[in-house]
């Protein structure tokens, strides 16, 4: 029999649905069919086996917040973060420091809130009452000085009396190989002097990357060549040029952060891969370092000046700055390190000053 029913089928007598479902499937009858079973929880680990995924190491690693301030910027009115005196400068240096940041890279101002380059007076008049007041805190210093030829050793042997030891300058800053700072060339053999003089003296060089060809640089001349021995080398990318167009625009500086991160990771084997992010994209290239992995990230008014990318809300206070970091990184699952002898062990340092 056909299970379709034909027009004089219906309503003649013809076969019943019933009758139709028992030819279509072999006279099973409709009270004999069992409900579907419950989705079980064996059922559920088959088809969705969440938890058979491995861990994703990227982020499974400490982070050291570094503090730039105050830096170079014009302040007043046109930005009213930047420090008007030293009482200033050194407040605003202690609530970072409590904020989070392990470690404060300083530019000093004078009482007229003018930058000073190389005034280490006024630079250790306002790191001891941040030693006083928090304890501890690492370095980051500039050292160099201008000349022909950048002089990466007389401002620090200077700090180094100072301290007797390295607590002025625990770690000194490295800029790109031909690079003209100030007006200075930071040349091959500048560089290998400064290298030389800082890991014989208790300070570990912090290598600024501006661009790819300086890890080449810093890979060949000075690694290949054995001058560094006190690893791991701290290598940290400068994408904070405030004239650099590819930290200005979208998607570009997150392809940048990613690109750079990774290739000093898998050219440098023994490296702590820090970010200095800067300009008005500052914030997103945090984020998108600290999704990468980056261990040291700088964060402050040196480098930012709008807080967001796409509005027009200046940053107010450079500690908040650093707040937002660190609770950015700890949403995100990162250990952020803020105890200072941590964090030296971790970026491979050592304090040399009397405690």
């Amino acid at each position: 029999m056909s299970p379709h029913r034909s027009n004089s089928d219906a309503g003649n007598g013809g076969p019943d649905e019933k009758s139709l479902h028992r030819n279509l499937y072999d006279d099973l009858s409709f009270d004999e069919l069992e409900p579907s079973p419950t989705f079980t929880e064996e059922a559920a680990k088959q088809f969705f086996p969440v938890h058979e995924e491995d861990r994703i190491d990227t982020m499974d690693s400490p982070v050291v917040v570094e503090c730039a301030y105050p830096g170079w910027q014009p302040g007043g009115d046109h930005y009213p973060a930047v420090p008007e005196s030293k009482d200033e400068q050194i407040r605003e240096l202690v609530e970072s420091v409590e904020a989070g940041a392990a470690a404060v890279h300083v530019h000093p101002r004078d009482e007229d809130g003018r930058p000073q380059w190389n005034d280490n007076d006024l630079l250790v008049d306002i790191l001891d009452p941040v030693f006083e007041e928090c304890g501890d805190v690492v370095t980051f210093s500039q050292g160099w000085t201008t000349s022909p030829h950048a002089d990466y050793v007389s401002g620090v042997r200077d700090l180094l009396e100072r301290g007797d030891g390295n607590k002025y300058c625990q770690g000194g800053v490295i800029l790109p190989p031909g690079l003209f700072g100030a007006g200075s060339l930071h040349s091959i053999s500048t560089i290998k002097e400064a290298v030389r003089y800082y890991e014989d003296n208790g300070v570990k060089p912090i290598f600024q990357l501006y661009d790819t060809h300086v890890l080449r640089d810093l890979k060949h001349h000075l690694i290949a060549d054995d001058e560094l021995e006190w690893d791991p080398y701290v290598v940290c990318l400068r994408a904070g040029s405030h004239h650099s167009q590819t930290t200005n625009n979208d998607p570009w500086s997150y392809f940048k952060v990613l690109s750079e991160i990774y290739n000093v990771r898998q050219s440098v084997e023994d490296s702590v891969v820090g970010l200095y992010p800067g300009g008005r994209n500052w914030l997103p290239m945090l984020m998108m370092g600290l999704v990468a992995g980056a261990n040291v990230v700088r964060v402050g008014i040196e480098d930012a000046y709008w807080m967001y990318p796409h509005e027009d809300e200046l940053v107010r206070k450079n500690s908040e700055v650093v707040e937002t970091a660190v609770e950015i990184a700890e949403m995100l699952g990162r250990e952020v390190i803020t105890d200072p002898d941590r964090a030296r062990e971790f970026l491979g340092m050592k304090y040399t000053s009397p405690r």
